[in-house]
């Protein structure tokens, strides 16, 4: 008995979570169910999905409808240098 109660022992289990069993199609295709996208995914929206270990992660991804630039780290650097100059030229006229 004492077997069993130390193989049986709390710290030993590991946590289960319990999902959705889904048929994978031909060509790799699945549906999510519904329960599990409701609040994630929107209709027609875009998803990233990528292996970790012997899991698939499954990610929304949101977009925006304007346009984004990328700066470069001079620019970026440049930012913060003006950024500091302001906030002393503030400081010293007491607005700060």
């Amino acid at each position: 008995m004492t077997e069993i109660r130390n193989s049986c022992n709390i710290e030993n289990m590991q946590t289960a979570t319990h999902g959705e069993i889904i048929k994978l199609r031909p060509r790799g295709v699945f549906t999510i169910p519904k329960r599990l996208r409701s609040g994630l995914f929107d209709e027609d929206s875009l998803a990233r999905i990528r292996r970790v270990g012997r899991k698939l992660v499954i990610e929304p991804i949101r977009t925006i409808s304007y346009p984004v630039r990328s700066y470069t780290n001079a620019e970026i650097n440049d930012f913060f240098d003006l950024d500091e100059k302001e906030t002393k030229n503030l400081k010293d006229k007491g607005l700060i």
